[in-house]
């Protein structure tokens, strides 16, 4: 798992200057996003913590402007596509009520970040 994450988070520094358009990049969000992949592809039967602690930093990192929610949204929908991870719908759904949290960013499997 450490391997995989060494090689995601190299993957989102460079995708993550590409982007440049935020005051964060995607490798930011990746760190905070990639411990609740296991859950939404029902790896795990619970997310774990360190994935609801990182959504309370995304959710911070969302309202430091007013593309902060859509830039992290296309930053996940990058992550999932690049680790080719279908996330279970089901499991989208619960993890605000796993983790006890309110998104202010979509995340959803059609990905509609606009």
């Amino acid at each position: 798992m450490s391997l995989l994450f060494a090689c995601i988070t190299v993957l989102f520094l460079i995708i993550g200057s590409a982007v440049g358009q935020s005051s964060y990049d995607c490798s930011e969000v990746a760190d905070n996003f990639i411990p609740c992949v296991t859950y939404l592809v029902e790896l795990e039967s619970r997310p774990a913590n360190r994935c609801c602690s990182g959504l309370q930093v995304l959710n911070q990192m969302a309202k430091i402007n007013d593309k902060g929610p859509r830039n992290i949204c296309q930053c996940i929908e990058d992550l999932a596509y690049t680790m080719n991870a279908p996330y279970v719908a089901s499991r989208i759904q619960s993890l605000s009520r796993e983790c006890h949290i309110h998104f202010s960013f979509p995340i959803s499997i059609a990905m509609d970040c606009h």
